[in-house]
């Protein structure tokens, strides 16, 4: 061979060949498939073309893991932080990208925004922010995307969710599995779902699966739910018939939602057809088919053959169907049959205003959850808003009016009437107020809603609309003496009770009562105190003006002082113990024996509130409750409702 063909035959060794680099990919990628499918192979796999080695380490992952955990452990080099029900998590966002979906879209959205921004700046434009990837939990606009305030996420699920993030671990148990399964669904980390789901069923037993059955419901997991329900099932095939009809009755209910309780009764009453089936149309009434949507009474119930043949079950079924017809008129149509299968009121927390340069209200229902101790969101509202009422009516909310830009001069005022039903998540709108209103008060007297005062483009309102629950219609009533906004009302003995606002600019002192049957203001004794933006609640034949603020010179002054009003003497007296602290535009409910505000501004520390604080009257105590609302707010809505036992809404 001749020295010039031994030296290209060396050179051609040399370089690359695409086959021999395509073989060499296509043994790496399957050394590292086998590794991560539990095969055993050797530390190190080696791939040989020529004098070119390929190696691929499978410890290096783990590694990599261990060491991204020890930076996290120490707070090393983490560049954004997560906030939870007001606990604080330093993290790492190439973790949280890499594993979340929804982190992964964040970040990239606010890079391209901000590449927009500073694009549009150069052009002498303004850039404009770009929509968060989920509605259910949107970064608090006070928060930078380095700062992360998460809506809807326990702390204790979100530490746990990292944990596995940094990991690969997650401890469960079932007293933690829900919250990680609502973290993990919010953040769109399908892999903890999986684990989770995986520990549910792992889990099920006679004496947890009623447990287990409430989680899948609440979580949408359909394959946990049958699995929990067979246990179920073969309880109650055993029962007798008045202990099928104790069960039946129960509150709550052993199921999650009615069509499974009617299931469960054909069930039982197949099982010994010859001996059972005369049971049929007391089992029957004892459902509620309201409960059931329209499209499943039609497929899941009406084909059933007694349901059809059996005159009872007949009249039962066509009572559901009806009802369904008239959407508009089922908040007067209400009866045992309608109802939710519980009877412990929730107290809500709908919209308001948070802090932040662009000032947009919120568009969240959120709730308490007693047990938890914690806020959760029920539900999204149909448009944002602050400054507008809520009035539960029949177990439906009703939200009115409000403003769903901020403006101080009411240019974005509403005139929206909508209403929502917690047995099916859903809202309607009903005919709108004549005129748009914000900063003003809302009740139901007597099969009507009224709606006073409030403000809007033209100025401060005198205005008084009631609303015919049964015709659905709006019509004015006898105005107020004098035009009002922000200031605060209650019913108490039949009549409407109006204190305190902003007259024309000016704080007032003013308590005014409406007697409906009559149609008539008249003037009753003034506060002690000037207030407005403050709250006014009735409570064992007292009314109780709370919080709010007043006006000294340019100064906003919180108003600390708590006072009780007896509509019998027509005299106020101030009580010994004052408010915790200012609060100004909080959100006021009335449950059980206490008074609860929450959020609202305080003057006094120049702050928006997220906390949520309860007063009873018997005990004259004020108490702060565990727990904090997604973000601070302003000018929110209280309201209580029962809601269903289980709440399989945000899936």
């Amino acid at each position: 061979m001749s020295k010039d063909s031994s030296l290209r035959r060396r050179e051609e060794n040399c370089h690359c060949n695409p086959r021999t680099e395509q073989r060499k990919c296509t043994e790496g990628a399957a050394a590292l498939l086998f590794f991560k499918s539990g095969g055993v192979r050797s530390p190190e796999v080696m791939s040989r073309s020529g004098d070119r080695t390929s190696t691929f380490d499978p410890t290096h992952s783990d590694t990599l893991l261990h060491g991204l955990n020890l930076l996290w452990r120490k707070q090393l080099f983490c560049d954004v932080t997560l906030t939870a029900q007001g606990q604080q998590f330093h993290c790492h966002k190439a973790v949280l990208a890499s594993c979340s979906q929804y982190f992964r879209s964040l970040f990239s959205t606010h890079m391209l925004s901000r590449e927009d921004g500073l694009a549009a700046k150069d052009q002498g434009s303004s850039g404009t922010p770009s929509s968060s990837p989920d509605d259910k939990l949107l970064p608090s606009p006070r928060s930078t995307i380095n700062n992360l305030v998460l809506q809807g996420c326990s702390s204790i699920g979100l530490r746990l969710v990292l944990e596995y993030l940094y990991t690969a671990n997650v401890t469960l148990s079932l007293d933690t599995v829900e919250e990680v399964l609502s973290v993990s669904k919010i953040l769109n980390i399908p892999q903890i779902t999986k684990l989770s789901v995986q520990f549910l069923n792992d889990q099920i037993s006679v004496q947890n699966y009623k447990q287990i059955c409430k989680i899948a419901a609440l979580h949408g997991l359909d394959e946990t739910k049958k699995l929990a329900n067979k246990y179920l099932v073969e309880d109650v095939l055993l029962l007798n018939f008045e202990e099928m009809c104790a069960m039946l009755d129960a509150l709550p209910p052993p199921v999650e939602s009615e069509l499974a309780l009617f299931q469960m009764s054909v069930l039982w009453l197949e099982h010994d057809r010859e001996t059972r089936m005369h049971y049929a149309p007391d089992l029957m009434k004892r459902l509620r088919f309201a409960l059931i949507p329209a499209p499943e009474l039609v497929e899941r119930v009406q084909s059933v053959d007694f349901m059809r043949s059996d005159p009872v079950c007949q009249k039962l079924l066509l009572d559901a169907m009806n009802y369904h017809l008239m959407p508009f008129r089922q908040h007067c149509r209400q009866t045992t049959a309608s109802r939710i299968r519980s009877n412990k009121r929730m107290l809500l927390l709908v919209g308001g205003l948070p802090p932040g340069p662009d000032r947009l209200p919120s568009n969240l229902v959120q709730y308490y959850d007693d047990e938890k101790k914690t806020w959760k969101i029920l539900t999204i509202m149909p448009y944002n808003s602050a400054h507008h009422c809520v009035v539960e009516v029949e177990n439906f909310l009703l939200l009115l009016g409000g403003e769903d830009q901020w403006n101080p001069n009411g240019k974005h005022s509403t005139n929206f009437v909508s209403r929502y039903d917690p047995r099916f998540n859903s809202w309607i709108q009903l005919p709108p107020m004549q005129e748009r209103r914000a900063s003003f008060f809302a009740c139901c007297l007597d099969k009507h809603l009224y709606v006073v005062g409030g403000r809007n483009e033209t100025g401060y309102l005198s205005s008084v609309e009631a609303y015919n629950l049964e015709t659905n219609e709006w019509n004015y009533v006898s105005s107020l003496p004098q035009p009002l906004a922000a200031h605060a009302g209650a019913v108490h003995n039949g009549k409407i009770y109006i204190s305190g606002g902003v007259h024309n600019g000016e704080y007032v002192s003013w308590l005014y009562c409406y007697d409906p049957v009559m149609d008539v203001w008249a003037r009753k004794q003034d506060m002690n105190t000037k207030r407005a933006i403050h709250a006014l609640a009735g409570m064992n034949d007292r009314l109780y003006a709370i919080g709010g603020n007043h006006l000294k010179g340019f100064s906003h002054l919180d108003v600390m002082l708590v006072e009780c009003y007896d509509p019998k003497a027509d005299q106020w007296s101030i009580l010994q113990t004052p408010i915790l602290e200012g609060r100004s535009g909080p959100g006021c409910a009335v449950l059980d024996d206490s008074i609860y505000l929450v959020g609202g501004y305080s003057w006094s520390m120049g702050a928006y509130k997220s906390s949520t604080i309860c007063y009873s009257p018997e005990k004259g105590t004020w108490t702060e409750m565990e727990g904090e609302v997604a973000e601070p707010l302003a000018g929110p809505a209280c309201a209580t409702v029962i809601l269903p036992v289980c709440l399989p809404f945000n899936k």
